[in-house]
């Protein structure tokens, strides 16, 4: 108990004991799950459909530079430290800076808010992807301008997919049956990965990294064997050193490498806190994280620009002209592409593509949610130190959660 005249941080450290000691906090089982999460949460959908347009963008192998340089200056130790600070203080985020300095829990409580926006919106956009990945199952793709009546994939897209034309003609919403089922299932996947605790969210996420990295190779192999690959592999890794001394090539690197590892969210910390206090081997496995994500990213570009040189070859465009980002690449470019595959083969090489996007996408759903539920843990455990957290809560808090997203994602 706080007595008479002590500081806040005085205080902050006596509540971050009970929280920490009212029962035991859940463990990682082994090494490898913890990197396995954490990679997956650094490995995500921008690493395939933004990373490669601003190498290209930006200078190719300059913009590399400007990026390596972004990360070992400014992410990674942003990184690092946060994983640090979970596993000094065996607490979430907010616990962490409580015990740092009781007026900078605060700093927690934005992430929740930056977390819950984000997660909303990416539960969004692979519900997309569930909707390509299912229609992929087709003897023809059903984007294949014969199959949608002469119209391009762009339009499909907007049209087909989004309905986006049914918004707004007599100013209110209507709720697009196979949009709202997509994410119910991305939602339900995510519930099912996470009521099982850490030990079943750490195995499922061996599958959920790796087996994108067997694909992308899948896709790789495929791509730098079409017309037109090495120019887009050119437009992708030829150095223009010029760009070197623009300020938005610098902020562009920056932005990438942050928005890919995502330090400030609060995910490394939470994520650290379940290893055992003991734990000697954080730095060498945030090297591992950190190598693995860039080096995905670096990979991830040749298999997009030689996709974006067959697309630019067919058109009888500049490479420069067809690259696009975000979701024009892989609901536009990427979708037009995979039409034109030879052989038959387009289904089996968009199945590989839309799954390989769904999984990325989940790999990083997972750490958010395994954070927020992280957060509602320590306030329990805060409020009532002499609680225990059962499984049976951990599903409660879990399915609380998911619902709760899942009906704000309905907005989207």
């Amino acid at each position: 108990m706080a007595v008479a005249g002590a500081t806040p941080q005085d205080v902050s450290v006596e509540l971050g004991k009970q929280v920490s000691t009212a029962s035991e906090r859940p463990k990682w089982g082994s090494r490898g799950q913890f990197i396995m999460v954490l990679m997956g949460y650094a490995i995500g959908l921008g690493n395939i459909w933004r990373f490669p347009y601003m190498c290209g963008k930006y200078g190719g192998g300059a913009f590399m530079i400007a990026y390596l340089v972004s990360l070992f200056c400014i992410a990674a130790p942003l990184f690092v430290f946060e994983t640090v600070l979970g596993h000094k203080y065996q607490l979430g985020p907010v616990g962490t800076f409580t015990n740092m300095y009781a007026p900078w829990a605060g700093v927690a409580y934005v992430s929740i808010i930056m977390t819950c926006v984000i997660l909303t919106y990416y539960q969004a956009l692979l519900g997309w992807a569930v909707i390509y990945f299912v229609q992929s199952f087709a003897a023809k793709l059903p984007w294949h301008p014969d199959e949608c009546g002469g119209c391009t994939t762009g339009d499909y897209f907007g049209q087909t997919v989004l309905n986006a034309a049914s918004f707004g003609d007599e100013g209110g919403w209507d709720v697009q049956g196979k949009l709202f089922l997509a994410l119910m299932a991305v939602w339900f996947v995510t519930w099912l990965a996470l009521i099982g605790g850490k030990n079943v969210l750490g195995k499922i996420a061996y599958f959920t990294v790796l087996f994108p990295v067997l694909l992308l190779v899948i896709i790789f192999c495929k791509a730098v064997t079409l017309e037109g690959a090495g120019d887009g592999v050119a437009y992708y890794i030829t150095p223009d050193m010029s760009h070197l001394t623009k300020a938005n090539t610098w902020s562009a690197a920056a932005s990438q490498i942050l928005f890919s590892l995502s330090p400030a969210m609060g995910t490394a910390i939470a994520m650290s806190s379940y290893h055992e206090k003991s734990y000697d081997r954080l730095l060498q496995d945030n090297l591992v994280i950190i190598c693995c994500n860039s080096c995905f990213s670096m990979f991830g570009g040749f298999a997009v620009f030689s996709i974006v040189g067959y697309l630019a070859e067919q058109r009888g465009l500049p490479v420069e002209q067809v690259a696009s980002a975000g979701t024009g690449l892989a609901f536009d470019v990427f979708a037009e592409v995979l039409t034109l595959f030879p052989g038959g083969s387009s289904p089996f090489f968009s199945v590989c593509f839309f799954f390989m996007l769904l999984l990325l996408g989940l790999d990083s759903a997972f750490a958010f949610v395994e954070t927020l539920q992280t957060y509602v843990v320590d306030f329990i455990q805060h409020k009532r130190p002499d609680l225990e957290i059962t499984p049976k809560m951990n599903m409660m808090i879990v399915s609380a959660l998911a619902f709760g997203l899942f009906l704000i994602g309905i907005v989207y």
